[in-house]
């Protein structure tokens, strides 16, 4: 019976050592939370993990969890980001072998989100969709600049909302850029900004004209000169000039809308360069010319005589229409590369051709300067005026201004024209159907224009405080549009003897003086055809003109043939047109005009000539 209980002890104790050993074993896994809550920012939290096992964590993709997994007891940052929409919770969940513990997390939302503020759109118009999550009724508004987005739904109660922003397909090449719209949501609002790129192709590759291939001794401030190219889209282009001197490592640039340019700083003499020219439009659109080479020679400034090109035209015409810059009162040094001659040249055509029609139609002429060297810079003055004092100038063609109250101008008109007939290409017949335009090397305000019945004339402009209205005066509406001035200053009738002169001068040229009219019968005047043409509702007929306020109309109320401002009426442009393709072997069309007609209203600056304005001279009127 003994033996009995022992065994029995012994075996009850063998029991309880091994099921001691088994709970000292067993496999745990504790967390210290079983929730989380957060607010709506970016937030975090620690817990610790206790395992006898390696242990891994996985939570919502707003939660992280650093670190992710881990042996033995572990402290884990859990951070939440930041909510931008509304109420949200999820559950993070811990398992080590068969174990698994949880933690519900709970974050609080915003009052209202939208998942983007900016919208970009491709130019194919692939919709972009937002989600909008709000406790508040919400609405985008929509501005007339941006009608051509549609965005569904376009409004909403409380909760969380897909909404699709789609653009719609382009009608025309107006340019989309950044408009914004409202969002009302509460009380209060938020702004979306959106935009779409423009679908676009890019343009032609301008070809280059000048210099030539391996052009040797190019002037160390030459003219470079290409093709007008086209883009597939119609849009306007702008050209970059780039000139390198190691190759193309580096460039120095020069940019236009024309199709010729100068670099504004000289280059080096006797040195090999290459060029090409980039042509852009405004919306990415790029082509590149190829690429040429030259060199410099000494040359740098222009000899007594020397004829420049400043101008090749490339409207593919009969004929070129010659317009041909000479300087008075310039002396040798005025006429080194860069100098005061060019200078002036520059802006004089900047001028001549910043006006309409003579911008459009800029590609029609060829554009020469001859240098003529004066003995003394300056001109002549006879009397003292603002700016100058009377003086006695040594000059090339005796170039004399009135001074005191008069802006006159003369000089020896003979020997003007003798050195534009040197220029390649001129003749009689060709200044016939130009001008020449005659720069004068004194800052006084000043300007008359010789004109002769036949055609020809010499627009006298002075390089002065306004030299630009000078010429578009002078050279664009005398010399070239043979337009008469529109200033009133008499209060009489035009008397008859100017009245018969005008009769006789457009016997020669029907388009003489075509910006005045004798008669104001709206039958019978010579430019009735604008008052039924939609888009000339300015052109009418206005008592006035030729110094005189009675007995003589213009067709609008001010134009530049009255205060030199940059805008010449329509008959006044369709006389220019006319003379440009008189003088380019073309073909006038009105149809044409009207279509290539780009600025039908004065819109330069105020309808009224300032009260200080002084008039220019009247041209010199001469009978062949």
């Amino acid at each position: 019976m003994k033996k009995i209980l022992y065994a029995t002890c012994v075996l009850l104790a063998i029991a309880t050592a091994s099921c001691s050993k088994s709970d000292e074993n067993a496999d745990t896994l504790n967390v210290s939370a079983k929730e989380l809550p957060f607010t709506a920012e970016s937030q975090s939290a620690t817990i610790t993990v206790s395992t006898n096992l390696e242990w891994t964590g996985t939570a919502p993709d707003w939660i992280t969890l650093s670190p992710g997994s881990g042996t033995g007891r572990t402290t884990v940052t859990v951070t939440a980001e930041r909510n931008d929409g509304l109420e949200r919770t999820g559950t993070i969940r811990f398992t080590a072998g068969a174990l698994e513990r949880t933690i519900e997390a709970k974050q609080e939302g915003t009052d209202f989100s939208i998942s983007q503020y900016t919208f970009e759109f491709d130019s194919d118009g692939t919709p972009i969709e937002a989600t909008i999550a709000s406790k508040y009724d919400w609405e985008i508004v929509i501005p007339e600049k941006a009608s051509w987005l549609e965005v569904s739904p376009q409004s909403g109660t409380n909760g969380e909302t897909k909404v699709t922003f789609t653009p719609k397909p382009f009608t025309d090449r107006t340019p989309r850029t950044k408009q914004l719209l409202t969002l009302n949501y509460g009380t209060t609002f938020s702004m979306l900004t959106v935009s779409q790129a423009m679908p676009n192709k890019a343009p032609e590759a301008p070809v280059l004209l000048s210099p030539a291939e391996n052009a040797v001794d190019v002037k160390v401030n030459a003219t470079f000169q290409w093709r007008a190219t086209t883009d597939p889209d119609g849009d306007a282009l702008t050209y970059k000039l780039m000139v390198s001197d190691n190759g193309g490592s580096t460039w120095t640039t020069a940019t236009t809308s024309g199709t010729n340019a100068k670099l504004n700083s000289l280059m080096a003499k006797n040195t090999a360069y290459v060029w090409k020219v980039e042509a852009s439009d405004a919306f990415g659109g790029k082509a590149e010319s190829s690429t040429r080479s030259f060199t410099t020679g000494e040359g740098g400034a222009y000899a007594d005589g020397e004829i420049a090109r400043w101008q090749t035209e490339t409207s593919g015409a009969p004929m070129p229409v010659q317009l041909i810059i000479m300087g008075d009162g310039y002396i040798a040094d005025d006429y080194v590369a860069g100098g005061t001659f060019d200078q002036h040249v520059e802006q004089a055509i900047e001028a001549f051709f910043g006006v309409e029609p003579y911008t459009t139609y800029r590609n029609y002429f060829r554009i020469s300067t001859v240098a003529v060297y004066s003995q003394e810079q300056g001109a002549t003055v006879k009397q003292d005026m603002t700016g100058c004092k009377a003086q006695t100038r040594n000059t090339a063609f005796s170039t004399v201004i009135d001074g005191g109250n008069s802006t006159g101008i003369s000089c020896d008109y003979k020997k003007v024209f003798s050195y534009a007939l040197k220029v390649p290409g001129a003749s009689e017949e060709v200044l016939r159907n130009t001008t020449v335009l005659l720069l004068i090397n004194l800052n006084v305000y000043a300007g008359t224009c010789m004109m002769e019945s036949g055609g020809r004339s010499v627009s006298m402009c002075p390089a002065g405080p306004t030299f630009g209205s000078v010429v578009s005066h002078e050279g664009g509406g005398h010399g070239f549009g043979r337009l008469l001035d529109e200033y009133r200053y008499y209060n009489a009738s035009l008397p008859e003897s100017e009245k018969e002169q005008i009769i006789q001068w457009r016997a020669i040229d029907p388009y003489y003086g075509y910006n005045i009219s004798l008669t104001n019968d709206r039958s019978q005047v010579h430019w009735k055809q604008y008052f039924t043409t939609p888009g000339y509702e300015a052109v009418s007929l206005y008592e006035g003109a030729c110094l005189y306020g009675m007995g003589v109309w213009r067709p609008e109320y001010i134009s530049c043939m009255e205060d030199n401002r940059a805008y010449y009426n329509a008959p006044s442009r369709e006389a220019i047109v006319r003379r440009i393709c008189r003088a380019s072997g073309t073909t006038f069309n009105m149809s044409n005009f009207l279509a290539n007609d780009k600025v039908k209203s004065d819109n330069t600056r105020t309808t009224r000539t300032p009260e200080n304005f002084v008039p220019l001279a009247p041209p010199i009127l001469i009978n062949e």
